[in-house]
C-alpha cells in the first residue's frame, strides 16, 4: 500500500466559538496537521491502495471527529492528481 498526503479544506457554519478550540484539538489528536496559512485546512498522511480510498478514509476520519458537535460542515478533499471530493454534512445535537 502507498502513503497519500490528503488535503482537507473546510468551512464551518453554526459552530460555537467555545467548542471550536475543542474541535481543533480533537482533529490534531486524530493526526490531522493544521496548515497555518489557511484558517480551516489540514493535511493527513494515510496508507491506502489508491487515492480514492485514501480520500474516503480521510473524510470518514474527519467526520467521525466532528459529528459530536452541532454545526454544518462543508469540505473539499484532495490527494495527488485525482478528482477533488466535495462534501456537505449537517450534524444535529
Amino acid at each position: 500500500m502507498a502513503t497519500y498526503n490528503i488535503l482537507v479544506a473546510t468551512e464551518w457554519h453554526g459552530l460555537d466559538e467555545g467548542i471550536e478550540s475543542e474541535l481543533l484539538l480533537r482533529l490534531e489528536e486524530a493526526c490531522f496537521e493544521r496548515i497555518p496559512t489557511l484558517k480551516y485546512a489540514w493535511e493527513i498522511a494515510l496508507e491506502a491502495p489508491d487515492e480514492s480510498e485514501a480520500k474516503n478514509d480521510a473524510v470518514d476520519k474527519f467526520v467521525n471527529v466532528c459529528r459530536t458537535y452541532p454545526f454544518e460542515l462543508k469540505m473539499l478533499v484532495h490527494a495527488g492528481t485525482g478528482q477533488i471530493l466535495r462534501r456537505k454534512k449537517t450534524f444535529e445535537p
